[in-house]
């Protein structure tokens, strides 16, 4: 655990209480998770981790107040989420949280640039200072010199280090990134992550993020394994990390 997290007040950001969450598939019912209990402090930089189907997935679906739960509570700084409006939850995970996806999920018509300020638009046209955070989020991932290039015109890698930026241009309290080095080399996966573990340790901004490969494990903080829907190992790690891995 960061230095950071250990001096962060008790109260978790994110904690989740005997959460159970089904799925009706046709005639069938899946249990995606149960009985989770676990919590989250802020600054944390925490790894969710399990073979395919093991429930990370749904784990920060909740986390990030995408879903919700079938029982159980899920409290985002303090509050029941199931207390929230509809507006409420979308607010929150507007300012509040950011979303890194494996898809990338960037608009293939919209430049660098122009994807980062999205979360900050919303329907309005650009300001300068939009312009500027976008900038500034641009140049915190070493991507300066491509605001004008579309997504096709960029590598995997720096796809995704677009998707980091945009998740983090409305400096969010909590990122979630599902999978996020999924579509990525090996060397491409580390240095994605040694990136967002050098802003959480420079911003105190709180990471969960999925991912089933092993070899990424020894960069977290914390490890929280899922087997079945099941928490079956949550423990905390000293991290390994190359940050200079992470400079481009």
């Amino acid at each position: 655990m960061t230095l950071l997290a250990m001096t962060q007040a008790s109260e978790p950001l994110v904690e989740m209480r005997q959460v159970v969450k089904r799925y009706q598939l046709g005639e069938s019912q899946i249990t995606a998770l149960r009985n989770v209990d676990v919590s989250i402090q802020a600054g944390e930089f925490v790894a969710a981790w399990g073979p395919s189907g093991s429930g990370k997935s749904t784990l920060c679906n909740l986390i990030g107040l995408l879903d919700a739960p079938t029982s159980g509570t899920v409290l985002f700084e303090g509050i029941d989420a199931a207390t929230l409006s509809d507006d409420a939850r979308s607010r929150a995970r507007n300012r509040k949280i950011g979303f890194v996806f494996q898809g990338f999920n960037l608009l293939p018509v919209l430049s660098a640039l122009e994807n980062v300020m999205l979360p900050l638009q919303v329907g309005r046209r650009a300001s300068r200072a939009c312009i500027d955070a976008a900038e500034r989020r641009l140049a915190d991932v070493g991507l300066s010199g491509f605001a004008t290039h579309r997504p096709s015109k960029l590598s995997g890698g720096q796809q995704q280090r677009v998707a980091i930026a945009r998740a983090l241009i409305a400096n969010p309290r909590l990122v979630v990134a599902d999978e996020p080095t999924a579509n990525l080399d090996s060397d491409n996966a580390r240095r994605i992550i040694d990136l967002m573990r050098d802003i959480s340790e420079r911003e105190g901004t709180t990471f969960v993020f999925s991912t089933h490969d092993e070899r990424l494990l020894e960069r977290v903080d914390r490890r929280i394994m899922m087997r079945d829907g099941a928490l079956i190992e949550d423990r905390v790690h000293r991290p390994v990390v190359n940050y200079a891995m992470g400079r481009y």
